[in-house]
C-alpha cells in the first residue's frame, strides 16, 4: 500500500479533513438514532484524530445506546479529558456508570457535570 492509499499516513491536513468527514457522518447517524451505523465512522475518526473530543463524545453516545457500556465509558471519559469542562461528556460518564451499577462513581460524575455547567 502506498502512502496515498493509506489516509493515516498522509499529511496531518488530509488526515484532519478525513477525521472531520467521519465525525460528521457519525454525528448525522446519531441524530437519526442509527447508533450501530454511527460507531464505525466515529471509531475511524478517533483513530485519525485521537485528540478530537467531539468524535469521542458521539462514539460514547453510540456505544451507550447499543449497550456496549465499557466502550461507552471509555469514550465518554476520553471526551471529558479532551473537552475540558464539557458537562455533556461528564454527564455521559455518569449515565454509563449508573447503567453499570456504580452509583457512587456516577454521583461524582454528575456533580462534576453540574459544576462544569455552572462555569
Amino acid at each position: 500500500m502506498t502512502d496515498s492509499e493509506n489516509p493515516t499516513q498522509e499529511t496531518n491536513g488530509v488526515t484532519a479533513v478525513d477525521a472531520e468527514t467521519f465525525t460528521e457522518r457519525g454525528m448525522q447517524l446519531c441524530r437519526k438514532a442509527r447508533w450501530r451505523d454511527a460507531i464505525e465512522p466515529l471509531r475511524r475518526a478517533t483513530e485519525l484524530a485521537p485528540s478530537a473530543g467531539l468524535a469521542f463524545y458521539y462514539l460514547g453516545d453510540a456505544y451507550n445506546h447499543t449497550d456496549q457500556l465499557p466502550a461507552a465509558l471509555s469514550a465518554f471519559e476520553t471526551a471529558a479529558q479532551l473537552l475540558t469542562d464539557n458537562w455533556r461528556a461528564l454527564k455521559g460518564v455518569g449515565i454509563v456508570l449508573d447503567r453499570m451499577r456504580r452509583p457512587q462513581e456516577a454521583a461524582a460524575a454528575y456533580q462534576k457535570a453540574r459544576d462544569a455547567q455552572k462555569r
